[in-house]
This record gives structure tokens, sequence and C-alpha cells, in this order.
């Protein structure tokens, strides 16, 4: 059984990545920042707010921030299409969105992904304690 009071927290983190949490009896849930499970197998139960605040609040700014720039990217590449069809070169603007999804997909994203994980792999882990 899942409760959560997510009401309490700021909305980046209730929607932040999911925690997961490995019972000693083999159960396994992925539940967000404020949640309490209690498992159904052995009764233990286990509250995600036991993780710092600020340190779960870092993860999510990590997370966020690789997320821009391909966002950012893909908002470019749309205007980009709707100016060429606008100018009347339709196929101008699918072309140069081609060849710059070719390029980002095989020099931009390894470098980005890399750099993405290098980033969580510094951030801490947290063994949390059933109550």
């Amino acid at each position: 059984m899942v409760v959560s009071d997510q009401e309490a927290l700021p909305r980046s983190i209730r929607r932040g990545p999911p925690i997961t949490i490995d019972c000693e009896c083999g159960e396994r849930r992925y539940l967000h920042y404020g949640e309490r499970w209690t498992c159904e197998k052995c009764g233990r139960t286990w509250n995600t707010r036991r993780i710092p605040l600020e340190e779960y609040a870092d993860l999510r700014r990590t997370q966020l921030r690789y997320r821009r720039v391909p966002l950012l990217i893909s908002a470019f590449s749309l205007i980009c299409v709707i100016a060429f069809i606008v100018i009347g070169k339709a196929l101008g603007g699918v072309l140069l969105v081609a060849f710059a999804a070719t390029v980002w997909s095989t020099l931009g994203h390894p470098f980005y992904k890399r750099r993405y994980r290098e980033q969580l792999a510094k951030t801490p882990t947290w063994k949390i304690e059933p109550e």
C-alpha cells in the first residue's frame, strides 16, 4: 500500500525521478519523493522522506538541466521548418532539419548523454532503512 502526501512538496520535487525501494523480502517498488509504502509480504514500512530534500532536489535539477537542450534544439528546428514554409522553400527546411538531426544524433547526442551519465554518477545514493 502506497501512501502519499505530495501536496506539501514543491511541484518540481513531486514530478522527480522515481525512487527504487527494494524490500528485504524481495519486493520492489518505484515511489516518488514523499510517498510511504508498506510491503504487502512482510509489513515493513518505507518512507522516502528519509532522503534529504536538498539532495533529491539537486538530482531533479540535474535531470531538468539535461532535458532542456534537446527540447531547445527541437523547438529551433520547428521554427526553421515553419520559416522555410512561409518563405516558400519547404523542401529546404525539411532538408535542413534532416541534416541537423543527423549531425545531432551522430556527434552531439553521444557526447551529451555521456556527460549526463557522468553527472548522475556524481549524485549521492541513499540506503533507506524501514521504519
